[in-house]
């Protein structure tokens, strides 16, 4: 009976340990594949710039950031593009180029913000 039992925890311990090993070889594997694409970008816009570009108030795209943020911790998950943006000691940047892909996508998928 305690052949058995032997048996049965020598099985599992080597297939558990067969598990772990063959998770950390893909593991590896994956990190040492991973390769990591900078795009540059092409021009950096202020909170003013962004707003003069955009055509709508400062105080119009702080409330988007703000209303975003709430849904995405209200519901843990945001469908679409979020708007596009960075924070630097305190004050927003964006990528000229993001705007415009932001811009293109709540076009075409009808998106209203108020």
């Amino acid at each position: 009976m305690k052949k058995e039992y032997s048996i049965v925890i020598l099985a599992i311990s080597i297939a558990f340990s067969g598990f772990w090993i063959g998770n950390a070889i893909m593991h590896q594997q994956n990190s040492e594949v991973e390769v990591v694409n900078y795009q540059f970008v092409d021009e950096v816009l202020s909170l003013s710039e962004a707003s003069d570009y955009l055509k709508i108030s400062e105080k119009s795209i702080k409330a988007i950031i703000s209303q975003e943020k709430t849904h995405l911790n209200n519901y843990g998950s945001f469908s679409g593009m979020m708007f596009p943006y960075s924070k630097v000691y305190g004050e927003y940047i964006f990528s000229k180029k993001s705007l415009d892909i932001w811009i293109n996508e709540s076009t075409t998928n009808r998106n209203e913000k108020e």
